[in-house]
């Protein structure tokens, strides 16, 4: 399993928000931490903060804003 440093994981978390993959099938492809993608994507949200339920939330109000145009 191929363990990146602090610095790659910013890039490797913005790669796995643009590929629309399910985490599972992101880190298999990249042959990375589960857990370890987890904790990078949380300490991301965290410092935007935003929770779960807030990104849930702009999903459904961009989704709704598609279906306006």
């Amino acid at each position: 399993m191929r363990r990146p440093n602090p610095d790659e994981w910013p890039k490797l978390v913005e790669e796995f928000e643009a590929s629309g993959l399910q985490q599972k099938e992101f880190v298999a492809k990249h042959d990375l931490s589960l857990g370890t993608l987890q904790y990078w994507l949380y300490k991301k949200r965290k410092k935007r903060g935003l929770r779960a339920s807030d990104l849930a939330a702009e999903s459904v109000a961009a989704f709704l804003c598609l279906w306006r145009l």
